[in-house]
């Protein structure tokens, strides 16, 4: 649904601006973004920023791609290049997918199953060195014959078909190298392909002839100049010499536009999402926290999760408090309350905390963008007795000594970022015990190992639609009340910058828009 200009229509996620209802969008036209950094990589094994996947969810047409809304039987995807949902074994190990016939590239090529078994190879080849490779490394075997495309499965997964819409297995030729400095993708199976790019200075991206898919193209094209400031862009944007501003807008920059144009009403739009969660995750194999869960309940009753998003730099405007370890953007999320949001319960936490406090103190590791957010969690947990050390790291840093077992502090405070809308990108990434284990690299910095849990991840990973949202949204509620390895504080929001022009405009759940839906006016 498009709505009128100057209004914004949300609906479970979906945010649409543009044209009055009944309207025929404009067709034709060049969107003008400006961007004040340039694309890291047109490889789409390498790049896993914001503007890059939706650039490459434009240009390609994967085998599934995101619905606007999870179907009513809490399906989030749908077929694209794929002719419909795949055909899967007995024991949900196995996924036959049948191409569409008479799909073509840009330059005119044949697209067929063995473009998409290329992807899928080249992301997990250990010479690409994909940021993306952990989120198909389930992946035992990949073949093609023709238009058929079989891929197996090392353990059951219901997710899969959710993770091939993401820009990772965009379809590629059959030669394309394999290069860990990247290779541009210069021809497009999507309704756009880029047609040219001068590193640091434009992109252009144009209307792929061939293109026979059912999303709108009502763009000719669009352009991508790099350069500039922030604030020079934001001018930009508000004298009408760009459509469109890329990169984070700063806090300082938030609420001046805020105050301009409103909040998610015509051009300054809050998107959720990828920004994932905001948390303080227990190491529960440290002294202070292994077989303590009374403590790790106190101390999620002891913060105060207002105050801690009071002391962001953007505060309430781009943060919002939780207590619960999957995000709100994922499909099949329920709020349990668990843990109090606007203030602590300080006599719940104290009682809790006694005679569970051990040595009496900690040693939290953050980031510098988490320094200040850290000193209220000191604050907060002096109340209940906690003594906290802070030790800043840079994010590799912090990363690396998380990663690694044996590490020697109580509790990390960092941000954990989402990369689809399935619970299992929040709970079996950053909780299942196989993802404690590593003897380096680890997601789950809460060395959170209990057979119990690991059992019932693994169950509900193998369900699909809605039982596998209603399973894995009660797990979340289980862990944190019976366990609570972490305690999350607050779910994260970006921006877009938008001009008056821009038509037709809808949020995507997964890539913040949708660039295929576009129409300038």
């Amino acid at each position: 649904m498009l709505v009128a200009a100057g209004a914004v229509l949300a609906l479970s996620g979906v945010l649409a601006v543009g044209l009055a209802s009944g309207t025929t969008p404009v067709s034709g036209g060049t969107l003008r973004v400006i961007d004040p950094m340039d694309i890291v990589s047109l490889d789409p094994a390498l790049n896993m920023g914001d503007f890059a996947w939706a650039l490459e969810d434009a240009t390609c047409a994967t085998l599934m791609i995101f619905r606007d809304e999870p179907a009513p039987e809490g399906d989030t995807v749908q077929p694209e290049a794929a002719a419909g949902p795949p055909e899967i074994s007995r024991d949900g190990r196995t996924y036959i997918f049948q191409v569409r016939p008479g799909l073509r590239f840009s330059d005119g090529s044949p697209l067929t199953a063995g473009n998409f078994a290329r992807a899928l190879g080249r992301v997990l080849d250990p010479v690409m060195r994909s940021p993306g490779a952990y989120l198909f490394s389930d992946i035992l075997h990949v073949s093609a014959s023709g238009l058929r495309l079989r891929i197996v499965l090392r353990a059951p997964s219901g997710d899969l078909a959710t993770r091939l819409a993401l820009p990772l297995a965009c379809p590629l030729p059959l030669g394309f190298p394999v290069d860990p400095a990247g290779v541009p993708l210069m021809v497009g199976s999507g309704p756009y392909y880029v047609a040219s790019h001068v590193p640091d200075s434009l992109l252009v991206v144009k209307r792929n002839p061939y293109y026979t898919g059912s999303r709108p193209h009502r763009l000719d094209g669009l352009t991508v100049t790099v350069g500039g400031d922030v604030n020079s862009d934001v001018t930009a944007v508000e004298d009408g010499r760009a459509d469109m501003l890329m990169g984070p807008i700063p806090s300082e920059l938030r609420a001046p536009l805020a105050r301009r144009y409103g909040v998610d009403k015509s051009q300054f739009l809050r998107v959720a999402g990828r920004a994932g969660t905001a948390a303080l995750v227990f190491n529960t194999s440290s002294p202070l926290f292994r077989d303590n869960t009374a403590l790790r309940q106190a101390v999620n009753f002891a913060l105060d999760r207002a105050e801690i998003v009071r002391s962001t730099p953007s505060g309430p405007l781009s943060n919002t408090p939780t207590d619960q370890i999957s995000s709100s953007w994922i499909p099949g999320w329920r709020g349990y309350h668990l843990y109090p949001l606007t203030g602590p319960d300080l006599a719940r936490a104290r009682s809790l905390a006694q005679g569970n406090l051990r040595a009496g103190a900690a040693v939290l590791y953050t980031t510098p963008m988490f320094a200040d957010i850290a000193q209220v969690v000191v604050s907060n947990l002096a109340a209940i007795g906690l003594a906290v050390q802070v030790d800043v790291l840079a994010t590799s840093a912090l990363d690396a000594k998380a990663g690694a077992p044996g590490e020697p502090y109580d509790m990390v405070l960092t941000d954990f970022p989402l990369d689809y809308p399935d619970p299992a990108d929040s709970l079996v990434r950053y909780l299942g015990g196989e993802n404690a284990r590593k003897p380096a690299g680890n997601s789950n910095f809460a060395y959170f190992d209990e057979p119990v849990y690991n059992e019932r991840m693994a169950a509900a990973d193998r369900l699909s639609g809605d039982a596998r949202l209603e399973a894995f949204s009660e797990l979340d509620a289980d862990i944190m009340r019976n366990e609570a390895p972490w305690a999350p504080l607050f779910e994260e929001s970006k921006w877009l910058f938008i001009s008056s022009r821009v038509g037709c405009f809808q949020l995507h759940p997964v890539f913040r828009f949708d660039l295929a839906t576009l129409c300038v006016h």
